[in-house]
């Protein structure tokens, strides 16, 4: 009998999973949960080896047809070949050079090919990492300082190091050194369009999502307010303004130009070279930031030519409304719309002690996870991807390559990198409940499992002690993939779908191994729609 709801370790893997595996649940139980989040907080420094191991034994198909040389192009040859996903581990100035040459040399394929690879690599880490907690935050991370792939070439290219050199490898470390990382990364560079700051016109793109997206929340802006009408207060140890207004992000966006990328512009010794790796260019720079939030910028000009930026990351990564904007954003991640405020409370405490702490973010979230709240029931509706990994966790299939994953869930605004504005994807209930995206989803659940990539046996995996009963059937992939019983009403529905021809019992008594098979799947893909199977 299943028990009625889910255990703490249960609820608490999922909260902070892509989906806990029952064998996962046992674990903990037997372990306790500290240890668990002990070991999740100290991941190897890259993919674990089996992972790793499996992305490169990986292949995709591509194929696009030749094309002639053509005035100044001198086209390309056709291509149609299984690859191995080379791209994820292909330096910066080669993908920059390979864009460069996108439609002259080298066909738009290779490019969309960089966004495939990046996104099959991602539905295989997320489905099969044992540190889920370092997906969990990576996805989290990603989308907190968002690059929508479709607003420049050269970003949307760049993506690949972005994630794997920007993102990944600093979800535990310090926010102040994870802001810099991303402030100098060639995607964002692109996307908001800082790299293009000049000296006669800062752009003040980039600067207005640090202070309202990245760092201090668009509570803290105060318009076109005067300075002297806002109060000084601590920031570590600084004295900063408690909210921003205009006069800031110009100061900001004069701070900040000159941080740009090397792709053959003058720079102050003559031309730079084409490789899109960060570079300061004094030629680029306006000297005239002034103040920003009540410092004076001036005074940090003999420290270096990129002292402003960084001084503007100092004060903003120290700043109390950061500690409340974006711890904020990581417990309604982890507990749904309303998270409890002692949670809260004692999350904000932690980042602010821990500002600059190498582990700040590590600390920060050792303190959520060992809260006794993190076995309350479950408060937060998973969006389309999570919904869909989850799927794939509990019933064990292992993802390939899936060349379709760059598009799968695109119309849905849950691809990676797909939503197009940098605010990033809405991380409420309300926005991932409308009927016809809950119909979308369910066909893609549908499609994605018959799909060579995914490879997985029901059949297999159901015991055989449990065949002979539909109630048993049904209560061991309830528990399997939901962890407790689903309300009498669901229960009954799933009984009698698999006594019903040609459902699983059918399916038993003809002996057919396709036929058990196609009925088991049947069966978990309709758990999978169920509203408690939507919930972590």
């Amino acid at each position: 009998m299943l028990p009625s709801t889910g255990s703490f370790e249960h609820r608490a893997l999922n909260r902070v999973t892509f989906g806990a595996r029952d064998a996962e649940v046992a674990a903990v139980q037997r372990t306790g949960w500290p240890a668990w989040v002990a070991a999740q907080l100290a991941p190897p420094a890259g993919d674990e080896q089996r992972i790793e191991d499996h992305i490169k034994a990986r292949t995709m198909r591509i194929a696009y047809a030749v094309q002639l040389p053509a005035g100044k192009s001198p086209g390309w040859p056709a291509v149609d070949e299984r690859r191995p996903l080379r791209y994820l581990y292909t330096d910066l100035p080669t993908i920059w050079d390979m864009v460069g040459k996108t439609e002259i040399s080298i066909a738009p394929n290779e490019r969309h090919r960089i966004q495939q690879e990046l996104n099959a690599a991602a539905w295989i880490r997320n489905a099969h990492s044992r540190f889920q907690l370092r997906e969990f935050m990576a996805d989290f991370w990603g989308n907190h300082f968002n690059v929508g792939r479709n607003e420049d070439i050269y970003g949307a290219a760049a993506l690949i190091a972005y994630e794997n050199e920007v993102i990944r490898p600093n979800v535990f470390g310090n926010f102040r050194t994870l802001l810099e990382a991303v402030a100098t990364s060639a995607s964002m560079l692109r996307y908001l369009n800082n790299a293009e700051s000049k000296v006669s016109r800062p752009t003040e793109n980039y600067v207005r999502e640090l202070l309202e997206l990245h760092t201090l929340g668009a509570d803290a802006y105060r318009g076109v307010a005067a300075d002297a009408t806002l109060p000084m207060i601590a920031a570590g140890a600084y004295r900063v303004s408690s909210h921003f207004t205009d006069r800031d992000i110009v100061a900001a966006s004069r701070a900040f130009s000159g941080w740009t990328l090397e792709h053959g512009q003058e720079g102050a010794r003559g031309q730079l070279p084409f490789t899109g790796r960060f570079v300061f260019n004094p030629a680029q720079h306006n000297n005239d930031a002034g103040v920003f939030m009540g410092d004076d910028l001036s005074r940090t000009a003999f420290q270096g030519p990129m002292a402003q930026g960084q001084r503007i990351l100092d004060l903003l990564a120290a700043h109390p409304a950061t500690a409340r904007f974006v711890v904020g954003k990581i417990c309604r991640r982890i507990f749904g719309d309303a998270p409890p405020q002692d949670v809260l409370d004692r999350a904000m405490a932690t980042w602010t002690a821990n500002v600059d702490a190498p582990d700040q973010i590590k600390r920060v979230m050792e303190t959520i996870l060992l809260s006794p709240e993190m076995g309350n029931p479950p408060s937060k509706l998973r969006r389309p991807y999570e919904r869909l990994m989850a799927l794939f966790r509990t019933t064990d299939t292992i993802i390939n390559a899936y060349d379709e994953a760059y598009m799968a869930l695109f119309g849905l605004g849950d691809g990676l990198y797909a939503w197009p504005t940098p605010d990033g994807r809405p991380d409420t209930d309300a926005h991932w409940l409308s009927s016809a995206g809950t119909h979308h989803f369910w066909n893609v659940m549908f499609e994605v499992l018959v799909h060579p990539s995914f490879r997985t046996s029901f059949w297999e995996q159901t015991p055989a002690a449990v065949t002979g009963s539909a109630i048993q059937i049904v209560e061991y992939w309830v528990g399997r993939m939901v962890g407790y019983r689903l309300p009498q009403a669901s229960m009954d529905a799933l009984v009698k779908d698999v006594t019903t021809s040609p459902g699983v019992m059918a399916a038993y008594a003809s002996q057919g191994i396709t036929n058990i098979e196609n009925a088991l799947r049947r069966l978990a893909l309709l758990i999978a729609t169920s509203p408690e199977f939507a919930m972590r």
